[in-house]
């Protein structure tokens, strides 16, 4: 902005590193002390921290490099184009600045033109046609750059005063900052480890390939929703409408939560007001509509069914810009998009290797990426009991960093494969809860506790007149609930078969007669 202005406030920085909100850029003598000022107190008074330069500060040098860091330091700018806007070399500057952060970082932009016309500032006529000058800063290279700039900044969607009250102009262009604010950002955890280069196997599908939709699956905790999360947080400056939706499948238990989550999605591809919807069907065909002419990227997180994806997106065309990531404990979901226009590429969660566990399990027990010394064998089996699913590790890390004493790492071990976790048995429960018969139930919770790492044939044998086990077998398969080994064993993580061994254990804690399996040595003793 110009360097004749108001006063400046200083901020925390926020989570993601960002300084201030939104940054303010206008010429001083137009608007300091009317427009500009209700701006600024406008968006203070409703809580969003805006930066705008200090009358105090003189010109030279040590203005540009404060304003370049507080540009740098924000997460958006509004850029009040009023009539002498372009008259000024810091001005034209600054908005150089601006975009250049909009191309490169999550930064949006929203021009105001107060009291001008949009199309002078597109075409540089009257005030804003600018011109080399005799002067140091008015030379011909900088004049076609601050040209350009200008003309972006006027094909950008911005908002005008059109003879409205200012105070209904105020109040939208503080609704349209919290639109930003509340859309463009996701929480990330600190500390991400392996997700680096997760993303970089993950890029070419999402950037690479033609496929609109890019799935990816993997069991309860292995990482699924934090990978999208940073797949969206590095790419979603660069699409028109953005939109991450978290949680799907616990949020759609009746047709009400559909309808909430569909309304949701429609406020980010279109944005403005929220968006009634009537019905689900309504729904589906006001989001079809708007996926049709909208750039969108969009998180879809913890999809159960084909179903919940329909009823979301509908079926119709999408822009061919567009990206959408499904996340989903469904395997092989090609069949979800047989029969559709849609294209398709799948993503298998990787779990984490050793070397990444053994950092995770680390960064939560002891506060630090290096394990503590005389603790290696307790890791080891810490290791072999999570094998690789992070949030069984971050849960038993910060179990551990309750008493960092040998003697207490050895007693919390000593629960291992007898008693989960509630917060590691109530995430992986979901995949069991959702399966869509009780004979797959039964089936999973027998193969638990009797049949994991036997043959796959021998299995079908005993178990298919009663539980149609190789139809069962290939569901739980495609839940990643279980998965046949190259030597044709069934094979089960560890935590998902002491998963379905404490739901067993829970039909009666302290009787086994009571249970519907028995499987340790002590409990069959004491029955028999």
């Amino acid at each position: 902005m110009a360097s004749s202005s108001s006063s400046s406030i200083m901020a925390s920085p926020s989570a993601n590193g960002s300084s201030y909100d939104v940054f303010l850029s206008f010429r001083g003598e137009d608007t300091r002390d009317s427009f500009t000022d209700h701006l600024y107190h406008a968006l203070i008074r409703a809580g969003i921290n805006a930066f705008r330069d200090n009358e105090e500060i003189k010109r030279g040098e040590e203005l540009k490099l404060e304003i370049k860091k507080a540009i740098k330091e924000s997460k958006g700018s509004i850029v009040v184009l009023s009539k002498n806007y372009a008259t000024s070399t810091w001005c034209l500057d600054e908005l150089l600045l601006i975009l250049e952060q909009r191309k490169e970082c999550n930064h949006f932009v929203l021009p105001v033109f107060y009291h001008v016309d949009p199309s002078d500032v597109r075409k540089q006529k009257n005030t804003f046609a600018i011109k080399v000058k005799a002067s140091s800063r008015w030379t011909d290279d900088n004049v076609k750059v601050w040209k350009r700039a200008l003309k972006e900044v006027a094909n950008l969607r911005g908002m005008a005063d059109q003879s409205r009250p200012e105070t209904k102009l105020l109040e939208k262009i503080v609704y349209f900052i919290y639109e930003q604010l509340d859309h463009k950002e996701v929480h990330l955890p600190i500390n991400l480890i392996g997700m680096a280069a997760r993303y970089k196997d993950v890029n070419f599908l999402l950037n690479g390939s033609n496929a609109e939709f890019l799935a990816i699956c993997g069991m309860g905790g292995s990482g699924k929703t934090t990978l999208a999360k940073y797949i969206f947080d590095s790419n979603c400056q660069k699409f028109e409408s953005v939109s991450f939706i978290e949680g799907i499948g616990p949020k759609c238990k009746e047709s009400n939560d559909l309808l909430k989550l569909q309304e949701q999605l429609l406020r980010d591809i279109l944005g403005g007001n929220k968006r009634k919807i009537p019905s689900v069907c309504q729904g589906t065909f006001n989001i079809e509509d708007a996926l049709r002419v909208k750039e969108a990227f969009i998180v879809l997180d913890d999809i159960d069914e084909v179903s919940q994806l329909v009823a979301l997106l509908g079926s119709g065309y999408i822009h061919k810009q567009s990206k959408i990531i499904i996340t989903t404990r469904a395997n092989s979901i090609g069949k979800w998009f047989q029969f559709r226009s849609w294209r398709c590429e799948e993503y298998q969660m990787k779990l984490l290797d050793d070397d990444e566990s053994l950092e995770l399990l680390s960064q939560h027990a002891f506060g630090s990426k290096s394990l503590m010394e005389g603790y290696e064998e307790l890791a080891k089996q810490v290791l072999q009991y999570c094998e690789g699913n992070p949030l069984a590790l971050k849960v038993l890390g910060s179990s551990l960093a309750e008493d960092n004493s040998i003697a207490f790492w050895e007693s919390t071990l000593n629960l291992l494969g007898r008693d989960i976790h509630d917060k590691i048995q109530c995430v992986l429960i979901r995949s069991y809860n959702t399966l869509p018969h009780d004979s797959n139930k039964e089936l999973f919770l027998h193969i638990a506790c009797f049949f994991v790492g036997k043959d796959i044939d021998y299995v079908v044998k005993i178990l298919e007149r009663d539980y149609s086990a190789l139809s069962g077998i290939k569901i739980l398969t495609n839940r990643c609930l279980l998965s046949v080994s190259p030597n044709n064993k069934l094979m089960m993580h560890p935590l998902l078969q002491e998963m379905g061994r404490t739901i067993v254990h829970q039909e009666a804690p302290k009787d086994p007669a009571k249970r519907s399996r028995v499987w340790r040595n002590k409990d069959s003793y004491d029955v028999l």
